[in-house]
């Protein structure tokens, strides 16, 4: 019984490899800075409007480093 559930593991991960996806042949995002990102949202502040979609943005932290970035908004 052994070999045939080595087989059955092999052919597995062997058909897991051939699948794709949508995100497979997506172009690569450019990187969007977070620290403008949330003073553009800061800058609408109309409660009535859509929220913003993120889900298929990629943020850079340029800021991570700098406790002074969002001190102008507060």
């Amino acid at each position: 019984m052994r070999p045939l559930t080595l087989t059955t593991l092999a052919l597995a991960m062997m058909l897991s490899g051939c699948s794709s996806s949508d995100n497979d042949r997506r172009e690569p995002m450019p990187s969007e800075s977070f620290t403008g990102f949330v003073k553009a949202q800061f800058n609408q502040p109309d409660n009535r409007r859509e929220p913003t979609d993120i889900n298929h943005r990629e943020f850079s932290f340029n800021d991570q480093n700098n406790p002074q970035a969002f001190d102008d908004l507060l």
